[in-house]
């Protein structure tokens, strides 16, 4: 016999009939164990849902056993006092929660014995879907606008008296005036062709941010571990990338300075992840980083690399789930989230700036992202040469302006800098 109370789940049921109808949206079947208080229970969700009249005598009437009007009416005794209504569903979710875990880890126990899965990735993020259970808390709150208005005033008077430069702005001042920085539960794809500097800028980013103590996890589908601490190497040492492939051409001067560097980079709160394949696979190790209070932004390199263990029937489908889970992690985990993008091969042959309907699989990048901001190099400039401007351009800004900046990007160590451009 899985966990259960009797006597709670008669409790609710007696203060649902006592005229607290307003908690039966928080109620569920299964949190009703026993079959007579669960027939109950869709009666009188079915009565409230009809807008009918619920009491001791429809709800008997709609009951169908013998003596049904006794069992309805004895529900009352059960409760002492219909104001302990919201305690006796903390209890009662409790059970539920005990039941769906045992019920959670059998199935798991049942996966794990099968032969069906080829890799581990595919049993861990089946497993974590199955021990993802909703949770109801029966702490009370006050979602009135003004009891929120007050909670919103509060963070913007926090904001305004901090001392130190919020950490979640970018470092790139002009843009940091557009945007106000990044912000938790917000999606911002970042869109360019190919070459242009996507990782660069995503990188610079990361690094302008590590430094004020922003925690950061950067999952690269694209490039290996070293390939990423290589440029992070050159960006901060100030050392040509490319003697970090030619390691012979290194002077003496080149190694002091990334000796110099090391304990700096060393210290900067980044993890970098080549391994995490899939959308799920992503989400489950932010969860794990979370718990752990070790995770202030997600960055993807790039959403076009990634794959979704969901059956889709295209891939259009499969990046519209991708982009759908990367919204949710912001939310779930209260963190941004920043997506590379590529942009279509129509935009790359057109010599004019990059539009929202220019991105990939434009559909649903477009609607989930919070932001969208493209990279763009004019056509006449040489990219040839040690360094030019890149222009960021904020195509869409759900809370705010839409507008551009200009940086400036050195090839040889992989720096964004800031720039003033009338």
């Amino acid at each position: 016999m899985l966990p259960n109370n009797q006597d709670i789940e008669k409790s609710v049921l007696g203060c649902l009939l006592a005229g607290k109808l307003d908690y039966i949206i928080k109620l569920f079947e299964i949190d009703f164990m026993g079959e007579l208080n669960r027939q109950i229970y869709k009666i009188i969700r079915k009565l409230y849902d009809n807008k009918s009249v619920v009491d001791e005598f429809t709800v008997s009437d709609a009951l169908k056993i013998d003596n049904s009007f006794v069992t309805v009416a004895g529900l009352s005794s059960y409760v002492s006092s219909p104001e302990n209504m919201e305690y006796y569903i903390g209890i009662l979710r409790t059970y539920t929660m005990r039941r769906e875990a045992i019920k959670a880890a059998t199935k798991i126990k049942e996966l794990a014995e099968s032969e069906r899965y080829e890799s581990a990735i595919e049993l861990k993020s089946d497993a974590m879907q199955l021990l993802d259970i909703p949770v109801y808390s029966n702490v009370k709150t006050d979602n009135s606008l003004g009891s929120i208005v007050i909670k919103a005033m509060n963070d913007i008077e926090k904001k305004y008296n901090e001392k130190k430069e919020d950490k979640l702005f970018t470092g790139f001042y002009d843009l940091d005036k557009i945007t106000a920085g990044l912000h938790p539960e917000e999606l911002t794809i970042i869109a360019a062709r190919p070459g242009v500097g996507k990782t660069a800028y995503a990188i610079q980013l990361m690094l302008n941010m590590a430094k004020k103590e922003c925690k950061c996890l950067f999952v690269s589908r694209e490039m290996s571990q070293l390939q990423i601490a290589k440029r992070i190497i050159s960006n901060i040492a100030l050392v040509d990338g490319q003697k970090l492939r030619f390691c012979k051409s290194l002077t003496d001067t080149d190694w002091q300075k990334m000796g110099e560097s090391i304990g700096e980079i060393s210290k900067l709160p980044i993890e970098l992840n080549d391994k995490l394949s899939t959308i799920q696979e992503i989400r489950a190790y932010c969860r794990e980083l979370k718990n752990k209070d070790l995770l202030d932004l997600l960055i993807v390199d790039y959403i076009q690399l990634c794959r979704s263990l969901k059956k889709t029937e295209s891939r259009r489908q499969e990046i519209e789930d991708i982009s759908r889970q990367l919204k949710e992690i912001t939310l779930e985990f209260g963190i941004p989230a920043i997506a590379l993008s590529q942009l279509s091969r129509e935009s790359e042959k057109a010599a004019r700036e990059p539009v929202l309907s220019d991105l990939r699989e434009s559909g649903s990048l477009e609607q989930d992202a919070d932001n969208v901001i493209f990279l763009h190099v004019p056509k006449d400039t040489d990219e040839k040469q040690g360094n030019f401007d890149i222009k960021v351009i904020v195509g869409k800004q759900r809370n705010g302006p839409t507008g551009y900046i200009w940086l400036k990007y050195y090839r040889r160590t992989f720096q964004l800098c800031n720039i003033y451009r009338g």
